[in-house]
């Protein structure tokens, strides 16, 4: 099984691409919570825009379901590694 990348957040483990020429997945991240084909498509909100709150917001794991062990949204976002535990956390200005 092949993972995706969510283009909101960089978070590595969608199960569909996030858009195809058939159109959007209508999968929602757990990460940052964007739901391709919902919130942009039918809510008017750009990914560059759902960034920008939910980094502002705190970049919160967004699934009911538990975030994988050492999970961080900013350091994600930014395209780093999962952040080791007690490891500092970057200053985030958002783009």
């Amino acid at each position: 099984m092949s993972a995706f990348v969510c283009p909101v957040c960089r978070y590595p483990e969608l199960a569909e691409p996030p858009r195809t020429d058939a159109g959007p997945s209508y999968e929602m991240c757990p990460s940052c919570g964007f739901e391709f084909g919902v919130t942009d498509d039918d809510r008017g909100i750009s990914e560059n825009e759902w960034r920008r709150r939910w980094l502002a917001e705190g970049a919160r794991w967004q699934s009911t379901s538990p975030a994988p062990p050492g999970w961080d949204g900013a350091v994600q976002a930014l395209g780093g590694a999962v952040r080791a535990a007690g490891a500092s956390r970057p200053s985030i200005r958002p783009p």
